[in-house]
């Protein structure tokens, strides 16, 4: 590895290391030749044991293949920026490490693509969330962006998910698995072509109109009504391809629009963006309970957790009105390996995000309040459960928390093009 790419990642604060495969040298043009073959002999299952310290293990570099071949769609001559935040190396919430980087960036170059490496240092503070102005021109000047960040991401901050999908529709990858023992997992190895048609499979049978009806051994049960797609362009089954979010590992479906919704929603667990800003763990000591009628939190009850919900919903309506109190969203994850073992993955943040995107957690939104000019984020803090039976109109979606759909003939085709890698069954654990 040439000095230049070392010292590149060890420089503090915002800087930017651009390279074309062009401005190699001959070294690190065999690096690059020599990563590409080995990601190849890894998807072809190649016996060789032989490796060098600066190698990439065999199931990294198939994950690293399906991330920009099949979630990127990267192409020769594509000016591709890859995101990171510099806290992550150190312990802050945003998890990276420098392999993970470098790996990405050399199989970037080697299919031909022009990498720019964006190291940021901006720590995150309650209710002043940035995109920062360094991180937009950075955009601007190339084709796609591959984002590592926890912090800057579309669903909560506003100016950031208009810029991706409305001003400048720009590919955005999100990859979740953003350090190299994480990218040598089942669920990274899983082909994201697989999980893609398990979730449009799913969105396919969210019927407008039908009547749905929702349980859990834990007390929870909700009915109610499917409503349109809230974007009067879209449908609920979409393939990704056709906007500008790309998330690698695939994780949720579409959020699905509620109406007439009453009933009792237990939770002991949420997403682990807002959970920093709550107070709390992502998983919960107690559980906690919502009461809900037409559509509308009446009651929230539980231990620590239930009363640190209320105080931050409290200050949430102070900034955006009584939107807070509303219940009208659900949806669930598509991935059947999106769990992670504590020594692949330490950050407590980062585990509950993974399992969110799984199979068989479906979660609702607790309030549903807009952003305005003057609050410009999107309160994303969500209820999940692990165990439901879920059913829209006729069709059984969650079967005691199995998704349905992983037996569709369609999903099996996509399974079977797969043979040796991780799929529709769980992995067991070989360590």
């Amino acid at each position: 590895m040439s000095e230049w790419t070392r010292r590149g990642f060890l420089k503090s604060g915002l800087t930017a290391s651009a390279a074309a495969v062009a401005a190699l040298g001959a070294g690190e043009k065999a690096w690059a030749a020599q990563e590409h073959s080995q990601q190849t002999r890894a998807e072809q299952k190649v016996d060789s044991v032989i490796a060098t310290e600066d190698g990439v293990p065999r199931a990294a570099a198939i994950s690293i293949a399906d991330l920009l071949d099949h979630g990127a769609r990267i192409r020769s001559g594509q000016k591709v920026l890859i995101l990171a935040y510099l806290d992550g190396l150190y312990g802050g919430d945003n998890l990276v490490d420098r392999d993970a980087i470098h790996w990405i960036q050399r199989a970037a170059e080697a299919r031909g693509a022009r990498t720019e490496v964006l190291w940021v240092d901006c720590p995150a503070k309650v209710h002043q969330w940035q995109f920062p102005a360094e991180v937009r021109a950075a955009m601007e000047r190339n084709d796609l962006v591959i984002n590592h960040s926890f912090d800057l991401v579309v669903e909560e901050i506003l100016a950031f998910r208009q810029y991706v999908e409305q001003e400048r529709k720009i590919p955005m990858v999100r990859n979740f698995a953003t350090t190299a023992p994480s990218l040598s997992t089942a669920w990274a190895q899983t082909p994201q072509e697989l999980v893609s048609e398990i979730r449009y499979q799913a969105a396919l049978r969210i019927e407008a109109g039908a009547k749905w009806e929702l349980s859990d051994p834990n007390g929870t049960h909700l009915e109610g009504i499917v409503m349109p797609a809230r974007n009067p362009q879209k449908r609920y089954p979409v393939r990704r391809e056709e906007g500008s979010y790309l998330p690698w590992p695939e994780w949720v479906c579409p959020p699905i629009a509620l109406g007439q919704t009453s009933g009792t929603f237990i939770f002991d667990r949420t997403l682990s963006w807002w959970s920093r800003y709550i107070g709390i763990s992502p998983w919960f000591e107690q559980p906690v309970k919502l009461t809900i009628k037409d559509n509308r939190i009446l009651k929230i009850e539980g231990g620590a957790e239930a009363d640190a919900i209320k105080r931050f919903l409290a200050v949430l309506k102070d900034k955006l009105g009584d939107g807070v109190n509303d219940f009208d969203t659900l949806h669930f994850g598509v991935h059947p390996q999106a769990h992670v073992a504590e020594h692949q993955c330490p950050s407590l943040l980062y585990r509950r995000l993974i399992e969110h995107s799984h199979s068989s957690n479906l979660h609702v939104h607790v309030g549903s309040p807009k952003a305005t000019p003057s609050y410009p984020y999107w309160p994303h803090i969500t209820g999940d459960i692990r165990h439901a039976t879920f059913k829209i109109g006729e069709t059984l979606m969650h079967d005691a928390g199995r998704l349905t759909v992983l037996d569709d003939p369609a999903v099996r085709a996509v399974a079977a093009r797969y043979p040796g890698r991780p799929g529709l069954e769980p992995e067991p654990y070989q360590g």
